[in-house]
């Protein structure tokens, strides 16, 4: 039987959850702050801190290396194989470098400390189809968009393997909300049926992706109290394509990222002042169990578009 029961129906789970996401921020945004080739050794510590927070519960994570610029960075990579269908693969992601000259608290560090908690809640037990936690080096610009884009490199290799990425989802600043930030939109449309205020968490894809927004919102929303909200639209509305999930599309695979919206509600973003203390961990921490919750049903479907 899964431990899964929800936030509010069960304090220590709770406890536990908002300690550790703050631990794994502090840690990344606080201890070390900017993470990039210019602070090498941050960025490097970053990694280490990942691997072995994921050799911690019982799996054994890899570097896929590479260089850039001269020198090896790496994405770190753990899985779950599923006993049923282990060459369908569902990958969760999220980069944990920074922009230059900001500590990245929710730009990066929030959804990295969702993907090793999510890792955490999921890895005592196995599932239909295999599940890959994979942690994205280079994302930031000067890299973003171009072939030395960690998950660019990650998503060339899963091709080069033909290997059956079933839906990648992206991770990207899920840690910034209140009733007490307003909520703003690239488009005047985007509004309708949405929250004045940033204290929801979004679900965004490109529009090859669209159905798969559709599941995501449908198999979470079962479950969480905070209602998931979705946007789709092409790469010419600002924001759509700004994360690792862009990288998987362009392969051929599906993708959707999970986001609190970025600079459409913090506006921290990119900036010194993305600090550990301007994140809501009751708010990370709730996004992360509701989306474990979702996660675990969508490794146990046999099909995930169509009659299931």
């Amino acid at each position: 039987m899964f431990a899964s029961v929800l936030l509010t129906e069960n304090k220590k789970v709770r406890r536990e959850l908002v300690a550790n996401v703050m631990d794994h921020v502090y840690f990344l945004a606080g201890e070390l702050g900017e993470r990039t080739l210019r602070e090498y050794d941050n960025l490097n510590q970053a990694r280490y801190y990942i691997k072995d927070y994921f050799r911690e519960f019982g799996h054994e994570p890899w570097d896929e290396k590479y260089t850039a610029d001269g020198m090896e960075v790496a994405n770190v990579a753990v899985e779950i194989t599923g006993y049923d269908r282990p060459d369908d693969i569902i990958v969760v992601g999220a980069h944990y470098d920074t922009i230059e000259d900001s500590p990245g608290a929710d730009d990066n560090a929030s959804a990295i400390a969702g993907l090793l908690e999510l890792y955490r809640l999921l890895s005592p037990y196995r599932y239909k189809k295999t599940v890959r936690f994979v942690a994205f080096t280079l994302e930031e610009p000067p890299f973003f968009s171009s072939e030395l884009m960690g998950s660019m490199q990650y998503s060339a290799g899963c091709k080069k393997r033909n290997e059956n990425i079933e839906l990648m989802i992206c991770l990207e600043m899920i840690g910034f909300g209140s009733k007490k930030c307003p909520q703003e939109f690239p488009l005047e449309e985007m509004k309708r049926n949405k929250p004045p205020y940033g204290d929801y968490l979004g679900v965004f894809s490109l529009p090859s992706s669209a159905p798969y927004v559709s599941l995501w919102k449908d198999v979470y929303n079962t479950a969480a109290k905070r209602k998931i909200h979705d946007i789709v639209g092409p790469a010419s509305i600002p924001g759509m394509d700004l994360s690792d999930h862009r990288s998987f599309v362009a392969r051929g695979y599906p993708a959707i990222m999970l986001s609190d919206s970025g600079y459409y509600r913090n506006k921290n973003y990119h900036t010194p002042g993305d600090t550990p203390d301007t994140l809501n961990y009751n708010f990370l921490a709730e996004n992360v169990h509701n989306s474990h919750i979702a996660l675990r049903d969508i490794l146990n479907m046999d099909k995930l578009i169509g009659p299931r």
